[in-house]
């Protein structure tokens, strides 16, 4: 039986098994269970003594890896199948989202591999190989892995310095270069993620930091949120998980049509763990209104994260907020029903009504919400479209998601008490 090593935040937190089926099981180390006020890998993994089977073990280490054609690219330069999970976490485990690092059974854990600095010139090779060569697969030294359909690299930043972490290192920052995709309309994804982004910080959001780097390709840079850095300025990992991990539910079933989560789902699972719900109800009904008005149709499940600290639970930072709405030709549907409504153009008061009594939020709070985001977020934007006009040039596809935002204003126009 195939093994690796888990690690939580650099201590051995137990063993992932896989058998000649491909049945995953995990069991929690007897060192890790018996420390006081430790985290479980992750809530859908309680600790325990006896080991997690397949159907329980498997949702949340597959959700550590990249999706669709991403995983595909990664699976091909390493000569695995794409199939074939395991090998991948094998070869990818070393950095991943949250404080899990994997390693292959009888490898020890090196505190600190080092990183490598990286030229503007050489971070521009490797961002347009992405494509064809994701996370750098197959690379000496390399192990690197986030998950999501979209190319993204980890790296670690001091100032304007840009490296690359080795083995286990971790990293602080996540690039991405603009999506490639056949639809014609979809362009200019770097400029709407970091406008959208920028935006709801600007409206009271948690959101991380992020900003456009020109090399000279535009690259969006975020700063991880499951990172931090200490006293002396060494960086180090925050246990994370997002909402389909936490549920049990694979990554094909992250869209709620599809099996997963709904936002019944998200507030039942903020009610039953965050330490703080009230706040993390209040600021995840925020993330919903925001992700209408910018008719961002991917707020999916595994765009919403828990971060599992010691002593609490707490609602993550928000990411990958973009408005899709602006692309003709993909779906327009919101991926998170309100109301039974998934049509942003459709949704009225009584759809919100409906969200309330499934949310167990009063309708007059949600629907006073959505009134106060409506009197300042086209101001916000307007103002940020400026601001962002002179740190990166004009781009028209603020003007785009502006027109948007407006459209749905307007909507939310006949919302009463």
């Amino acid at each position: 039986m195939a093994q690796l090593t888990v690690y939580l935040c650099n201590d051995y937190a137990g063993i992932l098994s896989c058998d000649k089926q491909q049945r995953f099981s995990f069991q929690y180390a007897p060192e890790w269970i018996a420390q006081e006020n430790v985290p479980p890998l992750s809530l859908s993994l309680p600790l325990q003594e006896d080991a997690y089977s397949d159907e329980k073990a498997r949702p949340f280490f597959t959700n550590l890896l990249p999706e669709s054609t991403v995983r595909e690219a990664v699976a091909r330069k390493l000569g695995i199948s794409s199939r074939n999970e395991f090998a991948l976490l094998e070869a990818l485990g070393g950095e991943c989202a949250g404080a899990v690092t994997l390693l292959p059974e009888g490898a020890s854990l090196e505190k600190r591999s080092g990183y490598r600095e990286l030229s503007p010139e050489k971070v521009l090779e490797i961002v347009r190989e992405l494509p064809e060569k994701p996370f750098l697969a197959g690379e000496d030294g390399i192990r690197l892995s986030l998950a999501g359909a979209q190319n993204k690299l980890p790296i670690y930043m001091e100032g304007e310095r840009i490296f690359l972490p080795q083995g286990t290192s971790p990293s602080s920052h996540i690039i991405k270069p603009g999506i490639e995709s056949n639809i014609k309309s979809i362009r200019a994804s770097v400029r709407n993620e970091v406008f959208c982004m920028a935006l709801a910080q600007k409206i009271g959001l948690m959101v991380p930091h992020t900003h456009v780097m020109k090399i000279p390709d535009e690259i969006y840079v975020v700063e991880r949120y499951d990172r931090y850095l200490d006293e002396k300025g060494i960086v180090h990992r925050m246990h994370q998980e997002d909402f389909c991990q936490a549920t049990g539910r694979m990554a094909e079933t992250k869209y709620e049509t599809e099996g997963g989560p709904s936002l019944r789902d998200c507030f039942s699972l903020i009610d039953r763990f965050s330490t703080h719900p009230a706040l993390d109800r209040k600021a995840l009904l925020d993330w919903v209104i925001f992700n209408y008005f910018i008719h961002n149709a991917d707020a999916h499940a595994k765009n919403l994260s828990l971060l599992l600290k010691p002593s609490e639970i707490r609602l993550a930072p928000f990411y990958d907020l973009m408005s899709t709405g602006i692309y003709e030709g993909i779906n327009e549907r919101l991926a998170m029903k309100i109301g039974n409504e998934n049509r942003p153009q459709w949704i009225r008061t009584r759809h919100w009504e409906r969200m309330a009594e499934t949310i167990g939020i009063s309708a007059r709070f949600i629907l006073k919400a959505i009134r106060e985001m409506a009197n300042r977020i086209e101001k916000a934007a307007k103002d940020l479209a400026a601001e962002q006009e002179t740190a990166y040039g004009p781009e028209s596809i603020t003007i785009q998601i502006q027109e948007v935002i407006s459209r749905q204003v307007k909507l939310t126009q006949s919302v009463s008490d």
